[in-house]
């Protein structure tokens, strides 16, 4: 009886410990702090050092992605072109400096505001409202002045789940030369027809 009480007594002894060694790795990977693994024996030991190298590896991988995600925000906020990303509801997920002047939304205040709430423009919001967008439309855009008319080009392309990219670009220099040349042909036809 006394044999098996000491194996018993000893079994559990050994159960508790390597309970209590489970609970500080579950402890320690619950926290999240990888440099900071508990010092273990034995298998325990293997194995908090196998999960700390596989943490590692994941944060190295996460931090790769966050870096390649922050180049592409970089390049696409060099953009001299408006861009603007839109969830499947058509609510403003994030946009670029550019597209910010373009329409006058702020991209941290407006994030997640429909964008036919922002671009209050009966133009864009017909052209928003229809199943294909094939080809671009001219909307006004917001002036620093009164006096200047902004002109833009809008296009929206569907991308991923549902979700939509809104391009926009600058094309007052180009309204203004169209007008100009317009002017032009109309001055010199009636130059020309008025002796005739």
């Amino acid at each position: 009886v006394g044999a098996c009480a000491a194996v018993a007594l000893v079994s559990w002894l050994w159960i508790a410990q390597q309970l209590w060694r489970a609970h500080r790795l579950e402890v320690w990977l619950r926290i999240g702090q990888v440099d900071q693994a508990p010092a273990l024996k034995g298998l325990w030991r293997d194995l908090s050092d196998r999960m700390r190298r596989l943490l590692q590896q994941r944060d190295k991988q996460v931090q790769l992605h966050i870096d390649r995600l922050q180049f592409f925000l970089r390049a696409i906020q060099a953009s001299p072109n408006g861009v603007t990303l839109l969830d499947s509801q058509g609510r403003i997920e994030w946009c670029n400096d550019t597209a910010a002047q373009h329409l006058g939304i702020d991209p941290q205040r407006d994030q997640l505001q429909h964008v036919v709430h922002m671009v209050r423009d009966p133009v864009f919001s017909r052209y928003f409202a229809q199943e294909r967008h094939d080809s671009e439309v001219v909307i006004e855009g917001r002036s620093p002045s009164l006096a200047q008319s902004v002109k833009l080009s809008v296009q929206l392309h569907p991308y991923g789940d549902g979700q939509q990219l809104l391009l926009t670009r600058d094309i007052t220099t180009l309204h203004q030369a169209e007008s100009m040349r317009r002017d032009f042909v109309a001055n010199v036809s009636h130059e020309i027809r008025t002796p005739l």
